[in-house]
């Protein structure tokens, strides 16, 4: 879980208490803070779409709630099944040819799998010598796909976030 958290401290708003009337500031700062986090959700959003093949922002949860003087973005989510990529051959085939699976995550990029195969609809892969050790292969979730660009949607909030507090003042 990947979390954003924004606050303003008392001195912060010192200078849009002094030209906001006072029953005022606490909502319009809020917000502020609101708007900038929506901008962070798109920017983040667009970002993750942009680079797996796949749509992450189906696979997990992002929400997002200012109060007061304070906001949170939180992504949330779990790992995701390989299946839900390129996968190639996608299906299990009528004999198991040598050589493994071609899978394609990040956009342009691809590798192969040597030990991988198709079963039951989930791409597996076996563990040890023995027939029976195979495990379900897994890749990235939403979290780590937000995770990769967390200094870019830090970026477009704290934009964002001046943008509107110069709307207040």
């Amino acid at each position: 879980m990947i979390d954003v958290l924004i606050r303003i401290t008392p001195h912060g708003h010192e200078q849009a208490a002094e030209t906001l009337d006072g029953r005022q500031v606490k909502s319009r700062i809020t917000q502020a803070i609101r708007q900038a986090l929506q901008r962070g959700k798109q920017s983040g959003k667009k970002l993750v779409k942009g680079r797996y093949v796949s749509n992450l922002n189906s696979m997990g949860k992002i929400s997002s709630r200012a109060s007061g003087l304070s906001g949170r973005l939180t992504i949330s989510g779990s790992r995701n099944l390989i299946k839900r990529f390129k996968v190639s051959p996608s299906t299990r085939p009528p004999h198991n040819p040598p050589g493994g699976i071609h899978v394609q995550i990040v956009r342009g990029q691809g590798g192969m799998l040597p030990h991988a195969f198709i079963g039951k609809g989930d791409v597996w892969e076996r563990v040890g010598r023995e027939r029976y050790k195979i495990c379900r292969l897994m890749t990235v979730g939403l979290p780590g796909g937000w995770g990769y660009f967390s200094s870019q949607v830090e970026q477009a909030i704290a934009r964002q976030l001046e943008k509107s507090m110069e709307a207040v003042l």
